[in-house]
């Protein structure tokens, strides 16, 4: 059986945003070195990572949360794949 990697939930819409929530904390030096092979790196810190996907700026967390703003829930689950790709 295939396990859910991830999921998707809108926080608030004053954020105007989709966060989504990965099944395990994310090791972001790793995940950034993985990433950068495709993605651009738009910054970089202890606990987030800033990624250009598809012209969209996610914020990635230590905690296994991402967060995509401006997009429809379709192009959050799609990026939500191409993240865990990496993961």
């Amino acid at each position: 059986m295939l396990t859910k990697k991830f999921f998707t939930l809108e926080p608030c819409n004053s954020a105007k945003a989709y966060e989504i929530k990965f099944a395990e904390p994310i090791d972001l030096k790793k995940a950034e070195v993985a990433l950068a092979k495709k993605y651009e790196i738009l910054a970089s810190t202890a606990v987030m990572l800033m990624i250009n996907i598809d012209n969209n700026s996610i914020t990635l967390y230590a905690s296994g949360r991402a967060l995509i703003k401006y997009v429809s829930k379709e192009k959050a689950n799609e990026i939500g794949e191409k993240i865990v790709e990496f993961l």
